[in-house]
């Protein structure tokens, strides 16, 4: 509201100087020692003041614009005819005023044409009327003067909104920077939260199916109660990975192998089934974002093996490397034997959206690695690849305070 108050205030003032300069100018020339008149030198200078005037109206009342308009030629053109017919008075101001307008709106070269009209009108009346002499070369100095200083503040002001324009964009950029920020660091959470989840809820959802079976059945008490003991179990166990999830979203060191073995342990025994578990190489490599995704890939592979294949035996084996340059490969290996347990296989399997295995790739994706899935033969593969960590160089540890 203040900015267009202000600019409607500059408008008029703009106008207001004009005006005034105008009356000025014309008061210098009326009372010259060559005066408007109705009949020879003095009706030239009366049409040349009446033409400028006019063109100077023309100019006060009209948009600045990016290119030379008449009115500026007729002011360098007539100013200077009656610079030279009416010498003393402040008429050529009419050419220094045209000039200046040029200079700002238009480039150097194109703006030097007025300035080569003014001067040259001058000099044609100085041939006529011979009243200027030496004052050509002044005038025409200063011509050039206010053209070069014209132009001048015309590239400032182009540097200027220039700058404005590279402030926006790159104000425009951090903004797409920080909410592309926003979107992947969403993304992350909700790859940490479905895995957590999706791998708590399955193994529960398959004690409740099996419970809900022996109490068709007319399974004995104790039974049934070590099957619900073990879903509370799994309940708390799904609170602690969630926690551990959120702890690992801030940062908190999380020991994959430990997470692994946990994991296989979990899996032996709730399913009750065959698992093998290899863990090699250099531990140490399965740390930080690393060790995460590791971990990750192997908690929702074996999610899966329980919604689409419970019972299965499982294979599940790290290879940490130890060679320079050696990738990290998770491997995790499912073979049905317990077809019985296809009815639970249905049921889970349709709970899913398929955000799984997307996860998983985009983990990898995040770490330079890769994930493929697909059948062999009655199973299924899940395999992670993974480039080793930049190692902590001994110069940035060395420089650490101890």
């Amino acid at each position: 509201m203040f900015s267009v108050i202000f600019s409607r205030l500059d408008r008029r003032l703009a106008t207001f100087i004009r005006v005034a300069g105008l009356a000025l100018i014309v008061v210098s020339v009326v009372n010259g020692n060559h005066r408007p008149a109705g009949h020879g030198r003095g009706l030239i200078i009366a049409l040349l003041l009446a033409a400028c005037a006019i063109a100077w109206l023309w100019w006060t009342i009209r948009p600045t614009g990016d290119r030379l308009t008449p009115e500026l030629w007729v002011m360098a053109g007539a100013g200077g005819l009656l610079c030279a017919a009416a010498p003393g008075s402040a008429s050529s101001a009419f050419v220094f005023v045209a000039v200046a307008a040029a200079g700002i709106r238009v480039e150097l070269r194109e703006a030097a044409r007025v300035a080569v009209l003014g001067t040259g009108a001058l000099a044609l009346g100085d041939l006529i009327y011979n009243d200027i002499g030496l004052a050509l070369l002044a005038y025409t100095l200063g011509f050039a003067a206010t053209m070069l200083a014209a132009s001048n503040s015309r590239q400032s002001i182009e540097r200027a909104e220039q700058a404005e324009l590279l402030l926006a964009q790159s104000q425009r950029s951090h903004e797409e920077q920080l909410r592309a920020t926003r979107l992947a660091e969403s993304a992350r959470i909700a790859r940490e939260i479905h895995d957590v989840l999706a791998h708590a809820l399955a193994g529960l959802t398959i004690q409740l199916e099996a419970t809900t079976a022996l109490i068709e059945q007319g399974a004995d008490r104790d039974v049934l109660l070590a099957r619900v003991r073990r879903a509370h179990e799994l309940a708390r166990e799904g609170l602690r990975e969630t926690r551990l999830a959120v702890g690992a979203l801030r940062g908190d060191t999380v020991s994959a192998p430990a997470g692994i073995e946990s994991l296989v342990a979990e899996y032996r025994t709730e399913i009750d089934g065959p698992v093998e578990l290899v863990i090699d190489g250099d531990r140490d490599r399965l740390a930080g974002p690393t060790g995460q995704a590791v971990l990750r890939v192997v908690q929702e592979a074996l999610t899966n093996v329980r919604k689409h294949a419970p019972g299965a035996a499982v294979s599940v084996a790290v290879h940490a490397g130890v060679r320079t340059g050696e990738d990290i490969v998770v491997v995790v290996e499912d073979r049905p034997t317990a077809p019985s347990l296809a009815s639970t296989a249905t049921s889970l399997a349709t709970s899913g959206g398929g955000y799984g295995l997307e996860g998983m790739r985009e983990r990898a994706r995040g770490l330079g690695g890769t994930v493929s899935a697909g059948a062999t033969g009655d199973g299924w593969r899940v395999e992670l690849r993974l480039p080793v960590p930049e190692p902590v160089s001994s110069a940035a540890s060395a420089g650490e305070p101890s």
